[in-house]
């Protein structure tokens, strides 16, 4: 029975991406939708909307987020991140792959 488990963990992490193992954790897949809704509004290009996620990750404040202050008042921020800038990016762009708009609109 640990043998079995042990296996799990192992196909789990060797499978799992940066993004699903520190991002899931927390956010929903409404909250993603949501979040690149809006910062697709407020920010349009790609290169822009993924400067702007990792700048908030990296130094979250109530003058970069992209929500209302009734959400931040609500759910509050979390911490900043405690990935490396290049795990980061890789989150964010699996986020944006992910998530995009485009793949939404056909």
């Amino acid at each position: 029975m640990v043998k079995i488990w042990i296996l799990l963990i192992v196909y789990i992490g060797a499978y799992a991406n940066v993004f699903e193992t520190n991002c899931s954790k927390c956010h929903t897949q409404y909250e993603y939708k949501l979040f690149m809704s809006k910062y697709t509004l407020k920010y349009s290009s790609k290169n822009k909307i993924k400067q702007a996620i990792f700048d908030f990750l990296k130094a979250p404040t109530s003058h970069q987020s992209i929500m209302p202050y009734e959400f931040i008042k609500h759910s509050g921020f979390k911490n900043k991140t405690i990935l490396d800038d290049k795990n980061l990016h890789k989150a964010i762009d699996i986020y944006y792959d992910k998530y995009n708009l485009k793949n939404f609109i056909r």
